[in-house]
């Protein structure tokens, strides 16, 4: 019976003593971040002993971590980056999930009289097709383009979904870090910049798309078209903790898998 006990006493004292389940990575664009943040923190109060670490940079950062094992969820804000789908597909199986929408948003300087665009006609303006005001009903001034620097992921995500995957912004464009934008607008009323839905503020005012706003019910759906898609990228099928942590998000989306 000592024997047994002292056996009993090990196993108990092994259990309590076991290492801790290693963290589970999430890591990518910083578009994600809150969303991703506040889910980590939900999961980990519902799963004691869980953990989870989020670390935002951009959604090139995201993917080479999950390539070479040091993540086990990539962040990713629009398209998967064009240099990194080659050696995706040279590698496993993965898988995407689409947690929600950021919708882009185009502004102008308040007293600027348009209030309303269409898509082709935001490409037109900023494919340089379109240069002055005048042609979209407003005042004879030529219009300012306001476009991220070439390095910018934020650019690199929404250039695609407003001009295509080949399409260039017009060589008039001003190139300017966006914290810099609300400055620039009101300095130059004839200015126009495509903004997310959380970068709005008093200085700009947020034009309608064909008479739409940029409401969540329209973005979700996809009656408002200008949207990003935010992505999650894992291994096919995934590992046990990832899968759990997959299942806690609130009614998320899968399109398809990525191979």
């Amino acid at each position: 019976m000592p024997r047994f006990l002292a056996l009993l006493c090990a196993a108990h004292c092994a259990a309590a003593y076991a290492a801790p389940q290693p963290a589970l990575q999430l890591r990518g664009a910083t578009a994600l971040l809150p969303l991703m943040q506040r889910a980590a923190e939900n999961y980990m109060a519902r799963e004691p002993g869980s953990s989870v670490v989020v670390a935002s940079g951009s959604s090139a950062f995201g993917v080479k971590s999950l390539l070479d094992g040091s993540a086990d969820i990539a962040m990713v804000h629009g398209a998967i980056p064009q240099s990194l789908q080659t050696p995706l597909r040279k590698d496993q199986a993965w898988q995407p999930l689409v947690v929600g929408y950021q919708a882009l948003i185009p502004v102008a300087h308040p007293d600027n009289p348009v209030s309303d665009i269409s898509l082709a006609q935001l490409r037109a303006v900023f494919s340089g097709a379109i240069s002055n005001w005048r042609e979209l009903g407003g005042t004879d001034s030529p219009i300012t383009v306001l476009v991220d620097p070439p390095a910018g992921g934020a650019g690199l995500a929404w250039r695609e979904v407003v001009l295509g995957a080949d399409g260039r912004f017009s060589p008039r464009s001003v190139l300017l870090p966006r914290r810099d934008w609300v400055a620039q607008l009101a300095r130059h009323p004839e200015g126009i910049a495509i903004v997310g839905a959380d970068e709005l503020s008093p200085g700009l005012k947020r034009l309608t798309l064909s008479g739409q706003r940029a409401d969540a019910a329209a973005v979700s759906s996809g009656r408002y078209p200008l949207r990003i898609p935010l992505l999650l990228l894992t291994a096919r099928p995934p590992a046990p903790a990832c899968a759990a942590f997959l299942r806690s998000l609130a009614a998320p989306r899968q399109d398809g898998a990525y191979r």
